[in-house]
């Protein structure tokens, strides 16, 4: 009977040290999957602005009448916005902006992840909206 009692124990002892163990590494698990998920999203965004930045700085080299389809990857919503003669991707936690060369109307969208922007030189200028659904 004693050695039965005493097997009992350890087990107790060994399963309390393991959800020990579990209870310290959960909040460490968890920052690392929230800085994954914060790295990729900086990183889709540096990719969508650098995108438009060089679809923008097509479309305004080749002048009137050029337009251009941009896919932009986004991990969930972002406001993507052109000033001057940068763009910028600002997110939940973060910005990110790239560089042109070419100026252009400041423009403003509003975007729930992923998207198609159309960029077009019309009428003496150049602008960026949502393209339609395929």
């Amino acid at each position: 009977m004693m050695g039965r009692a005493q097997v009992s124990l350890e087990l107790l002892v060994l399963v309390a040290a393991f959800l020990a163990f579990l209870a310290a590494w959960l909040p460490v698990l968890g920052g690392i999957k929230e800085g994954a998920e914060r790295g990729i999203a900086v990183s889709l965004a540096r990719d969508s602005a650098a995108r438009l930045a060089g679809a923008l700085d097509d479309v305004c080299m080749l002048g009137e009448g050029n337009a251009r389809v941009v896919e932009v990857r986004l991990a969930g919503g972002a406001r993507v916005e052109g000033r001057g003669k940068k763009v910028f991707v600002v997110g939940k936690d973060y910005t990110v902006g790239a560089d042109r060369l070419c100026s252009s109307d400041e423009f403003m969208l509003e975007l729930d992840g992923s998207a198609r922007l159309r960029v077009s030189h019309e009428g003496g200028s150049v602008r960026v909206e949502e393209a339609g659904r395929d």
